[in-house]
């Protein structure tokens, strides 16, 4: 989609003298497309040098026009070279979307007619030949008159609209705010951040990794086995979380001795907890070590994968 309120600049190059009215054909036609020319003779130099201005304004430009007539221009001191080839070579430099309009040999005849040798290049003629030749080999339209030079720059100007690399002007009122802007693109960092937490775990939760249950069937599997101890009622679960360290160390059944906290968790009652341990080595996450007199439970690797994924995933089963 073409932004409407974009407007492209279009830096125009060209000798001066001779091409006075096809400038201004192409202002005319650059401004009827909606889009904003540049050229030297609109702004003054000031204390730089007119090669440094013409480079500040072909960088702030969108794209570079040449029109190219029969006369070669003014030429640079330094370089030789005129300040029109310059301007076209610092443009293909800087890969500046770039074409140029070039007069017809039909068209050079009629101006000659006009103009007299004015119109004509007498002093550097090769030079004027060798820039042309380069000219040639990039994108060009030959024009006869002005109507071509519009026509041609219309139709150009229609095809580089397209290209989304073009920046343009956009006026303020229409421009986006980028306070705003990054202040949103933050927060949805930030949510997408959030976002891919909760999905790595419920992918997580999601695949199957015992006995062919997730993560989550198998918690709820095991918190529906439950145990009563007095007046409490305790399930499987409770009983892995809360052992789960002593059995990953190697848990000796009959040396055994209960805390305070382990005397709260099973609310006073005296039961012999030897059958929840065999009911958690049924589930192939607790294995016996020892036989009888010297009972030894502790976590097989499936244990130990589950009791530090339960941890790593803060699910907080106890009372």
């Amino acid at each position: 989609m073409i932004m409407k309120d974009k407007k492209l600049q279009i830096f125009v190059s060209s000798t001066y003298l001779d091409l006075k009215e096809e400038r201004q054909a192409a202002v005319e036609a650059i401004l009827s497309s909606g889009h904003i020319p540049a050229g030297m003779e609109l702004f003054d130099a000031g204390d730089e040098s007119q090669m440094t201005v013409i480079e500040r304004w072909i960088d702030e430009s969108d794209i570079y026009l040449l029109i190219l007539g029969g006369r070669y221009g003014s030429i640079d001191p330094k370089t030789k070279k005129s300040y029109t080839q310059l301007e076209y070579e610092y443009a293909l430099s800087m890969h500046k979307p770039l074409f140029a309009v070039v007069i017809s040999e039909k068209a050079l005849d009629e101006k000659v007619k006009i103009m007299g040798r004015a119109a004509m290049e007498d002093q550097n003629p090769k030079l004027l030949k060798k820039f042309k030749s380069i000219v040639l080999s990039n994108l060009i339209k030959p024009w006869d008159d002005k109507k071509d030079i519009k026509i041609a720059i219309h139709e150009t100007l229609s095809d580089f609209a397209f290209r989304k690399e073009l920046i343009g002007w956009t006026r303020g009122d229409k421009a986006i705010d980028t306070g705003l802007l990054a202040e949103e693109i933050a927060r949805l960092t930030k949510e997408n951040s959030v976002l891919r937490e909760k999905l790595a775990i419920s992918e997580s939760n999601l695949s199957p990794l015992y006995m062919g249950l997730n993560y989550s069937q198998f918690c709820e599997l095991l918190t529906k086995e439950t145990y009563t101890f007095g007046f409490e009622v305790r399930n499987l679960f409770d009983f892995f979380l809360r052992f789960g360290e002593r059995l990953f160390n190697g848990f000796n059944y009959y040396r055994y001795e209960r805390s305070v906290e382990d005397d709260d968790f099973f609310a006073g009652a005296n039961m012999d907890f030897y059958y929840i341990l065999m009911d958690l080595c049924k589930y192939k996450i607790v294995k016996q070590t020892n036989t009888l007199p010297n009972n030894e439970f502790r976590l097989t690797d499936e244990g130990h994968n589950f009791y530090l994924k339960t941890l790593v995933l803060k699910k907080d089963y106890l009372v």
